[in-house]
């Protein structure tokens, strides 16, 4: 191979420094069988099957193969696994089962089509080299269109699984629900990668420019999307296992405030919000808590502040603060992270966590659990 006559450039750099990141990243997933949750694995497969994709084209692109190679290369569609095993991963990350058989088959049935239809375009003996190469060209160029229209598709499909597990596990219908913001926020990358990819296939169509180059953006955004979904995926998975194994593991006491008149309307304000922990909610505000009781913002507020002697969000914030200590201190918990203790006692972030904390206790939460458990 002579190193002179490869196409080497910056952008290819790029483009190969995410490859190479994402399989290590992959296989060392794979590889830590006992730490690695079970639905992680599909999050490995999505940045393992972005990764040969890109590595396909740079292979190509660089003049590292020759024809008969490039031909063999492209007859694996990746592209058309990456959505569906995010699909599952975020099934999995949601609903925390297993997906069926069934429906696994049906993701992956339209990459097993294309596959086999590249297959046989490649055994069509009656044509030469040159001419596979053309008529593989056209065909890509239609699968590529197909392709995207099915990413797309799955992409609406998670969306709406999403939003289906936010309004079935929020008690008060909120607007941002922090565990799956992250998800739906790299689904709208998604489609707006579909977009640049799109235009980029017709762009080239119409001008009859087939060269590698114009694809760069996309290889680019697709790498730096790689280290994303590779870190971020994988906190945001072990941060929403910790919370469900908070909410299904530690047995929280009711504990109500002893008033005179066990009918005051404070004591019935007080008792809905315990009882039915909305302070959990990240977002309970005077006028979500308002529809819920039927009372004015005002007339609640006013019930808070007089008998709490503070103000309505100081109040719930104490709250989840009480919570957070419970949880601090309960040595079953020793392992979860402060993130993950702040966002399940109702905080939307680990900085207004630390600021609460700080303001109830004068202490942060590291230092309170460190002066907890050596008393």
């Amino acid at each position: 191979m002579n190193l002179e006559n490869l196409n080497i450039n910056i952008f290819n750099i790029l483009i190969i420094s995410g490859v190479i990141h994402g399989i290590i990243f992959s296989f060392i997933l794979f590889l830590q069988k006992k730490q690695i949750l079970k639905h992680t694995y599909f999050l490995a497969l999505t940045v393992l099957f972005l990764s040969l994709s890109n590595l396909q084209y740079w292979l190509i692109d660089t003049l590292i193969v020759n024809s008969k190679i490039t031909l063999l290369l492209t007859t694996i569609p990746w592209q058309w696994l990456i959505m569906p095993v995010f699909y599952l991963y975020v099934f999995n990350f949601v609903k925390q089962k297993k997906a069926k058989t069934k429906l696994k088959l049906l993701l992956v049935l339209p990459f097993l089509i294309v596959f086999s239809l590249n297959l046989i375009l490649q055994i069509n003996f009656n044509t030469n080299v040159s001419q596979k190469i053309s008529i593989h060209a056209i065909t890509n160029q239609i699968f590529n269109f197909l392709s995207i229209i099915y990413n797309v598709i799955i992409i609406i499909f998670t969306l709406k699984m999403i939003k289906s597990y936010e309004k079935s596990n929020i008690i008060v219908k909120s607007k941002v629900y922090p565990e799956t913001l992250w998800l739906k926020r790299l689904l709208n990358i998604g489609l707006l990668i579909c977009s640049v990819w799109l235009i980029t296939i017709i762009f080239s169509i119409l001008n009859e420019n087939y060269k590698n180059q114009i694809f760069y953006p996309m290889w680019i955004c697709i790498s730096f999307l790689i280290y994303w979904i590779g870190y971020i995926g994988l906190a945001k998975s072990k941060l929403l296992i910790e919370r469900k194994k908070l909410k299904a593991n530690k047995k929280r006491e009711t504990k109500i405030k002893k008033s005179i008149n066990s009918n005051s309307t404070f004591n019935k304000i007080e008792t809905k919000i315990i009882t039915e922990q909305l302070y959990l909610n990240p977002n309970l505000n005077l006028s979500l808590l308002s529809n819920l009781l039927g009372l004015s913002e005002g007339y609640i507020s006013q019930q808070i502040n007089t008998n709490s002697e503070i103000n309505f969000n100081d109040y719930i914030n104490k709250l989840r603060i009480n919570n957070a200590k419970e949880t601090l201190t309960n040595k079953d918990f020793n392992n979860y992270t402060i993130e993950s203790i702040g966002l399940e006692s109702g905080f939307n972030s680990k900085s207004s966590f630390y600021a609460a904390f700080k303001k109830f206790t004068n202490q942060t939460p590291v230092q309170y659990k460190k002066d907890v458990r050596n008393l």
